[in-house]
C-alpha cells in the first residue's frame, strides 16, 4: 500500500472558497502520482496562474483569428541603386480591441511551440494571397514575403496546404509569392526542410 497525497495552502489575502482549496489539493495528488506516486506534492499557485494566463492567451488568440482581428501592413523593399520597389514583406499585427495595435512580439512568442502558430501562418498566407489578387487585378504586381514559423514548416502536409491556398487564386503569379525561412527553423529538421523545400 502506497500513498500519493497532495497539498495546498490557504493564503487569507487570495480568500479562496473550501471547493477551490480542495481542487488545488486534488491537482497538487494527482501531480504526485505522474510523478511516481507514493510521495507527496505541493500545489504550485504562480504555475496555475501562469497555466490559466497562457491558457486565456491562446483562446484570446484563437477568438482574434476568428473575429478578423488580424490584419497585414506591408513593407516595402526598395533597391538602393534605383530606388525601385522591388517587393514587400508582410507583417503580422493584431488590432486589439482593448489594446489597439500589437505587434508579434507581444503574441506570436507565446504560441511558437502550440498548433496554433500553424492556423495563424496560414491565415497569414491566404490573407497575403489575397491581397496580391487584388493588386494584380489593379495592374500591380509585387513579389511579397510572408515569414513562416518552425513548426508550420515542419507540418507533414504544408506543401499540400500551400498548394490548396494558392489553387484559391488561379489567376495570381504564385512565383510573386516568397517564403522567408527563419534559419533556426531549417536547422531543427534539416532532412525534411530540404524535401519540403
Amino acid at each position: 500500500v502506497s500513498a500519493s497525497l497532495g497539498v495546498t495552502f490557504y493564503r487569507p489575502a487570495e480568500n479562496l472558497a473550501a471547493e477551490q482549496l480542495l481542487r488545488q489539493a486534488d491537482q497538487a495528488m494527482y501531480q504526485a502520482k505522474l510523478t511516481g506516486k507514493n510521495r507527496y506534492h505541493v500545489f504550485d499557485a504562480e504555475l496555475d496562474r501562469n497555466v490559466r494566463g497562457q491558457h486565456e492567451t491562446l483562446t484570446r488568440i484563437r477568438s482574434a483569428l476568428a473575429n478578423d482581428e488580424f490584419v497585414l501592413h506591408y513593407q516595402p523593399k526598395i533597391n538602393l541603386c534605383s530606388g525601385a520597389l522591388i517587393g514587400v514583406e508582410a507583417l503580422l499585427r493584431w488590432q486589439h480591441p482593448q489594446q489597439g495595435l500589437l505587434l508579434p512580439a507581444s503574441f506570436l512568442r507565446l504560441i511558437e511551440e502550440h498548433p496554433l502558430i500553424v492556423e495563424v501562418g496560414e491565415w497569414t498566407i491566404a490573407t497575403a494571397l489575397g491581397e496580391m489578387a487584388k493588386w494584380q487585378a489593379a495592374g500591380l504586381k509585387v513579389p511579397v514575403s510572408v515569414n513562416i514559423s518552425a513548426r508550420q514548416l515542419q507540418q507533414a502536409d504544408f506543401v499540400d496546404r500551400l498548394r490548396l491556398l494558392l489553387a484559391a487564386h488561379p489567376d495570381l503569379d504564385h512565383g510573386c509569392l516568397e517564403i522567408e525561412i527563419v534559419e533556426s527553423s531549417a536547422l531543427e529538421d534539416l532532412l525534411l526542410v530540404s524535401q519540403v523545400i
